[in-house]
Formats: structure tokens, C-alpha cells, sequence
């Protein structure tokens, strides 16, 4: 029978990929040529944003399908989209801040489609006693973390450049502002519910000030070009997961809760902060994916030039569904 394999990347596998892929800006990797090998490899962060993969894999859907696919469990960020330029992995979900970031460095980086979106996992943390009209520091992680908190002072009337802006991770982010050393954060759970608990208080979630995010599937197009009917067929079983979570959520956190070892309700509360589905790039993905280009390429954060236009596979969906 074909199995379905699940395996763990690294922190230092991840680094050393990380640094091929800024050292080099390769687009195709030496040790792995494109190839129309059946083995897809999916690389994901160990999050419940990667539920329908969690569930395709633990229920057996990319068996049923005739699928032979390895669930490759990252540090998540801009790793998994690492891999897949890496030739370790063939396909990776990424969010769109971070997928276009590397794409800058990575022309040969395509987007298949959209696995999820929600514009409230992300959610706005301030402490005790802190106004949003008083605001002074805030607790900032790089990639989607800057850009949510630059939209977010700037529908206060704040001006981003006055307010002090602390480099973090998201686990530090509690801390420092039980401690005092930042006013607020945005970011999602765990870290939310640890400040909650802590005594700090959800403000807003990014949907109050018009703020969303999206994950998508990525692929090398060399590789695309030699395999794109299977991974039409991958992305189909992943668009049927995540069908099966938006009806019943607590056969995702089952699946998250065997994949990566989490709480199931836990699992649960955070998958219904996310809207799960399995569609094509809309004009609204390209219009805010040219914002985040614009803006990051604005904060220097682009290694280079990228189009949404030209990397956003608009309509792939469509042509690969039956």
C-alpha cells in the first residue's frame, strides 16, 4: 500500500537551507533535479494553520487518493518555502508575507492556490491599563508581524515611525509585556491566551482594521512543469480537507492533536479562528499581495523584484479541479 510519511526538519537542517537559499538565490538545487518522481513532500510549520494537511495525512485521504506523500514538519516561517527551493521538499504551505519574501529571492517559486485564510487568528494584545491611544512600544516579529502592526497604528491615526518598535519572536512576547518592556503585540495563540492569562487584553483582531492573511501551496515551477497533473491531484485532497474542517472542526483537532501532540480543544478553538478552504487567487489576493511587496519592499525587506501577477498561478485551481 502507498503510505503516507510524516517527518521533522531540523532547527539546524532548516538554518543550513536558509542560508543555501540567501547565499545562493538558487532556483534549482544541484543534489535534486526536477523530476516526475511520485513522492511529493509537503513541508509545513507544527501549527494548527496546517490542519487539512494534519488531516489528509492522519485519516489517510492522500492514500485514498493514490498519493504517496511525506508531511515534512518544520520550525515553520519562511522554512518550508526554504525546502522546496531546496529540492528537500516538492510542495510547502507558506502564508503570503512570507511565501512572497522568498519568492523575491526565488523566481522559481510559483503559488498554486489558497488553503486558508482569516483576518482574526492574528489578534491585537495590550497590557493592563494601556489605551490604544497610548500606545508607545510595541512588541514586533518580522515578515507579517511588522505589517499588521504598521496597518494597525495607522488606523489609530498613529504614526508608526513615532512608537518604539522592539524586535521579538512570538514566545517572548508575553513576557516582555508582563514586564512592562512593550505596550502591546499583535500575534495569535498560544501567546495570545498566555498574555489573556497574564492579565493583558485583547483589543482587536486584524478584520476590525481591515487586515487579512492567507496560506498558500507552493511549488518550483521546473518541478510544476514536470509534475502538474499530481500536484492538481495533492491540492485536491487538501481543498477536500479543508471542507471536511469548516463542517467539523473537531475531526481537525483530532488530526492536529495526533499529528503534533496538541490539546484537541485547544485545536479546536484555534481552527475555528480560521476559515479553511481550497480556491483559486482572487483580485483581492493580488491586490494585497502587491501591498505587501510595496510595503515590504519599502522597509527593505525584498531581496529582489517579484510580481504578484507573474507568480500567483491565477485560475490553476480551477484546471486542476474535477
Amino acid at each position: 500500500m502507498i503510505s503516507t510519511r510524516k517527518r521533522w526538519a531540523t532547527g539546524a537542517t532548516v538554518a543550513a537551507l536558509s542560508v543555501l537559499v540567501v547565499a545562493t538565490g538558487c532556483t534549482r538545487p544541484a543534489t535534486q533535479e526536477a523530476t516526475g518522481t511520485s513522492l511529493v513532500r509537503i513541508a509545513v510549520g507544527v501549527d494548527p494553520s496546517y490542519a487539512p494537511l494534519f488531516l489528509a495525512d492522519h485519516e489517510g485521504m492522500f492514500d485514498a487518493a493514490g498519493l504517496d506523500v511525506e508531511i515534512v514538519q518544520t520550525e515553520g516561517g519562511a522554512a518550508g518555502a526554504q525546502n522546496v527551493v531546496a529540492g528537500t521538499s516538492e510542495m510547502s504551505g507558506n502564508a503570503d508575507s512570507t511565501a512572497l519574501t522568498v519568492m523575491a529571492a526565488n523566481p522559481q517559486l510559483r503559488a498554486l492556490g489558497v488553503f486558508q485564510d482569516s483576518d482574526r487568528y492574528f489578534q491585537v494584545v495590550l497590557r493592563d491599563g494601556v489605551q490604544p491611544k497610548d500606545i508607545k512600544t510595541m512588541g514586533v516579529f518580522p515578515g507579517i508581524g511588522v505589517y499588521f502592526t504598521d496597518l494597525y497604528l495607522r488606523s489609530l491615526g498613529l504614526d508608526p515611525a513615532t512608537i518604539e518598535i522592539v524586535s521579538t519572536s512570538p514566545p517572548e512576547q508575553p513576557a516582555l509585556l508582563a514586564r512592562g518592556d512593550i505596550d502591546g503585540f499583535v500575534s495569535f495563540d498560544p501567546w495570545v491566551a498566555q498574555a489573556e492569562a497574564d492579565g493583558s487584553s485583547v483589543v482587536a483582531t486584524t478584520g476590525d482594521f481591515g487586515a487579512e492573511y492567507s496560506q498558500w501551496i507552493l511549488a518550483r515551477e521546473d518541478w510544476l512543469d514536470a509534475n502538474d497533473e499530481l500536484a492538481g491531484k495533492v491540492f485536491a485532497v487538501i481543498a477536500d480537507a479543508s471542507e471536511i474542517i469548516q463542517e467539523d472542526p473537531d475531526r481537525a483537532a483530532a488530526a492536529i492533536a495526533a499529528e503534533i501532540q496538541m490539546d484537541p480543544a485547544e485545536a479546536r478553538d484555534r481552527v475555528t479562528q480560521i476559515d479553511f478552504t481550497g480556491r483559486d487567487f482572487s483580485e483581492d489576493d493580488l491586490t494585497r499581495s502587491r501591498s505587501l511587496v510595496d510595503f515590504f519592499t519599502q522597509q527593505g525587506s525584498m531581496a529582489g523584484p517579484v510580481d504578484p501577477d507573474e507568480v500567483l498561478l491565477t485560475g490553476w485551481v480551477s484546471d486542476h479541479r474535477e
